[in-house]
């Protein structure tokens, strides 16, 4: 009863986070900073991250090193916004923490699928997907970096 209701809450963080991450994502994209989007997207995020570690396990998977890693690079992009409000080098670490937080969601979920998956599908899919997907969220981090590496603070969190 206590593993279903856990599973339930981290697929439902799982869910709205990953919107809420590609709103952001998008939105950050097109140069505009969603502020209430970020704060429900970091605090999915960690929700999944936690409730992802709750689960029983007997050895240390790669989606638990996923989790570990997002909950660190959640709380540097919060570090940055709140602490440092965005300032010189920090806009560019907050952009890079919140894509590379999504990546590790959108990895997750894609492992997720494919270990509920009872089809058998060819090997070298999964790796491939995963190879896929982590290419485009490097373009995606790239791209806004390159958006925001002229930019002041106040041009990243003054517009929502």
């Amino acid at each position: 009863m206590i593993l279903r209701l856990l599973k339930f809450v981290h697929v439902a963080f799982g869910l709205i986070g990953l919107v809420a991450g590609t709103w952001v994502l998008f939105g950050m994209l097109a140069g505009v900073f969603l502020e209430k989007w970020t704060v429900v997207f970091l605090k999915c995020a960690l929700a999944v991250s936690v409730t992802g570690l709750l689960f029983p396990f007997h050895h240390f998977l790669p989606t638990h090193w996923a989790a570990m890693f997002g909950i660190y690079a959640s709380g540097i992009a919060v570090l940055a916004w709140r602490r440092y409000y965005l300032a010189g080098i920090w806009a560019l670490v907050f952009v890079l923490c919140i894509t590379f937080v999504l990546c590790l969601n959108v990895l997750v979920a894609i492992t997720h699928v494919f270990g509920m998956l009872t089809l058998t599908y060819p090997k070298l899919l999964f790796p491939l997907i995963e190879s896929v997907v982590t290419l485009i969220f490097a373009g995606f981090g790239i791209f806004t970096v390159k958006r925001y590496r002229n930019r002041s603070a106040t041009s990243l969190a003054g517009r929502r």
